[in-house]
């Protein structure tokens, strides 16, 4: 830019912004509101259920997280199952509990003297997954000599006779990673990131069990008729060692079909001035202390079909995606390495059906 020409730019924007008033909207504060997310099905636990409060909208941070609150569920049988809090805002079943299909099922909470409580939700059964399949998919990037390649999964299913039923996809994905962390070191002013290899065999952990990815169907338009390549997930071409999913087909009542419905609209949505606002958004849990309470988010019932997927990267001739990895800390010689520590997104237990 010619040098001269900075000056008047400057003069120009501070005359331009002594014309222009700014506009202040008069943004009222929301108080925290509970959000339920969980869901119980018949596969083997635990079944895990995530409470957070909603953050200021004034504010931009992520939403707080429920701690040392007590958790429970109970059937139509009156039975009741305890979860227990294993990390922040995150209460589980324990390993052995499942969901019966054909029980009704309630979720209740107590946080600090108040007390919540889902409606009932009844696990209606599943059709089986017929098939479970993958499909090479390369497209260009706009405007570059570069491709998007991925392996599309799909499923084929057979919707039964009767009418009323609703679907609802998810996917979990596991992919060995060698990586266990990555630290940061300060040299002649510089910060330098180095690799540190794993101490054991380590899992990194791609879940789509939210509103991250809505996938849902209702069977009035198919009703006793297949379901035909019903798209599941783009799995990454970042190697060519073999890439591993498992894929649920989960049942719904109606209304959770509504509420994901909504929640799908919500994620959807352009910002436009009519677009629906989040709080029409309302689930199936109510403050039992005080019914004027607002809460959000839903507590689900399912049955599940679920199946693995393993796709072989190996013979496709263009090349992957690779990775990239800072290098190893040469301070530190062979065999230093870092633990594979449990979360939500890593994992050192080998997934349920995992190849040799």
């Amino acid at each position: 830019m010619n040098k001269n020409l900075i000056p008047l730019l400057f003069a120009l924007a501070v005359s331009f912004s002594a014309c222009v008033t700014p506009y202040q909207p008069d943004v009222k504060s929301i108080p925290p509101a509970l959000v339920v997310d969980g869901l119980l099905t018949d596969q083997p636990g635990p079944h895990t259920v995530q409470l957070t409060y909603t953050a200021d909208y004034t504010n931009s941070s992520v939403n707080l997280l429920v701690e040392k609150a007590t958790v429970w569920l109970t059937d139509d049988a009156n039975t009741r199952q305890n979860l227990t809090e294993t990390s922040a805002g995150s209460y589980q079943t324990a390993a052995s509990f499942r969901g019966q299909v054909g029980r009704s099922y309630t979720l209740h909470i107590r946080v600090n003297s108040r007390e919540y409580a889902s409606k009932p939700e009844l696990i209606r059964p599943i059709a089986k997954i017929d098939r479970a399949y993958s499909e090479f998919v390369e497209t260009p990037i706009a405007g570059t000599l570069s491709f998007d390649r991925g392996f599309n999964v799909y499923v084929d299913t057979k919707d039964p006779e009767t009418t009323g039923d609703y679907y609802r996809w998810r996917y979990t994905s596991f992919e060995p990673t060698i990586i266990c962390d990555i630290r940061s070191q300060t040299i002649n002013r510089q910060v330098v990131q180095y690799s540190y290899g794993c101490c054991s065999f380590c899992w990194d952990i791609v879940r789509c069990n939210g509103t991250n990815c809505i996938s849902i169907a209702s069977d009035a338009l198919v009703n006793g008729r297949a379901i035909v390549k019903q798209f599941i997930l783009k799995a990454p071409y970042n190697g060519r060692d073999r890439y591993y999913t498992e894929v649920e087909q989960l049942s719904m009542t109606r209304q959770a079909y509504e509420f994901w419905k909504g929640a799908e609209g919500l994620t959807k949505a352009n910002g436009g001035i009519f677009d629906q606002a989040p709080a029409s958004l309302r689930g199936n849990v109510t403050c039992l202390t005080n019914p004027d309470e607002t809460v959000f988010g839903y507590f689900g019932a399912s049955a599940s079909s679920l199946v693995p997927v393993i796709i072989d990267r190996s013979s496709i001739a263009a090349p992957p995606a690779l990775k990239f990895y800072p290098p190893v800390d040469p301070a530190i010689p062979p065999p230093a390495c870092a633990e594979c520590k449990e979360s939500s997104s890593r994992t050192k237990v080998k997934p349920r059906f995992w190849y040799n």
